[in-house]
């Protein structure tokens, strides 16, 4: 079930990217914008909060660097750092984009476990892929707000999370 699953968010990233290449975005080439974005898990069922930044190389392709804090459930958290490709494309109205997302992901999570009266930790750092898609929507000149849902192929880590965020434009 999982890889019928990865195997579809992978095609349906691939499909809007190609579709997202043909047409014209209203992405601005050299715009750059810096905000806060907070979201849901699945790996250990918790929170995650952190910042994000991008930046437009062209009209139809966007570097999107992140970093973030995935908080302690279940005995798990972790350190993540992505970079990430969006390839928007124009939505209506104009001040919207949808855009499919193709990265990397590095992520360090740290397993903690009571062991008679103390607190044992175990650290696993993992590269992975991440896939996934996201909605903007340029609220004003200078403000973002963003949805975007990524899931990320790691060994024994991977995870699906759902993000909100909003970002100041400059």
């Amino acid at each position: 079930m999982k890889s019928l699953l990865r195997r579809l968010a992978f095609s349906a990233a691939l499909l809007l990217a190609l579709l997202g290449a043909s047409q014209s975005a209203n992405a601005q080439r050299g715009e750059s914008t810096f905000g806060l974005q907070a979201g849901y898990t699945s790996t250990n069922k918790s929170a995650v909060a952190g910042l994000f930044f991008q930046y437009g190389i062209s009209d139809r392709l966007r570097i999107a660097p992140q970093a973030g804090c995935v908080f302690r459930n279940e005995g798990l958290d972790a350190f993540q750092a992505d970079i990430n490709l969006h390839f928007p494309f124009r939505f209506t109205p104009a001040s919207a984009q949808l855009y499919p997302i193709v990265g990397v992901n590095f992520s360090s999570w740290t397993r903690h476990d009571e062991v008679e009266d103390s607190e044992a930790t175990d650290r696993k750092s993992r590269l992975g892929g991440n896939v996934g898609i996201g909605f903007q929507l340029k609220a004003t000149s200078s403000l973002k707000l963003k949805v975007e849902c990524v899931y990320t192929v790691m060994k024994q880590y991977s995870t699906f999370a759902p993000t909100i965020g909003i970002g100041y434009v400059f």
